[in-house]
């Protein structure tokens, strides 16, 4: 079974998409199990989903999106592993 950390920087990190599809399974898998990452899961997704929202609202104000950014991400805490 995968940790908690390595979970973590696949997601954070975007390289779930090019793991092979054992790791997937395996991530999946820890996900069913461990609370704490899909907390973290969720919480990474919404991140993202706002700043994409906020980007396709104002693509022409990239200070918008950067003041979006530095507001957002330092707020999130670091996942508990």
């Amino acid at each position: 079974m995968l940790r908690c950390n390595e979970v973590t920087r696949l997601y954070a990190s975007e390289g779930l998409r090019r793991a092979p599809w054992r790791k997937r399974i395996a991530v999946r898998f820890h996900l069913m199990m461990c609370r704490s990452c899909q907390r973290y899961v969720k919480e990474l997704t919404s991140i993202g989903d706002a700043v994409r929202g906020a980007a396709r609202e104002d693509p022409a104000d990239p200070e918008r999106l950067e003041a979006l950014i530095q507001g957002v991400l330092p707020k999130a805490p670091p996942p508990r592993v």
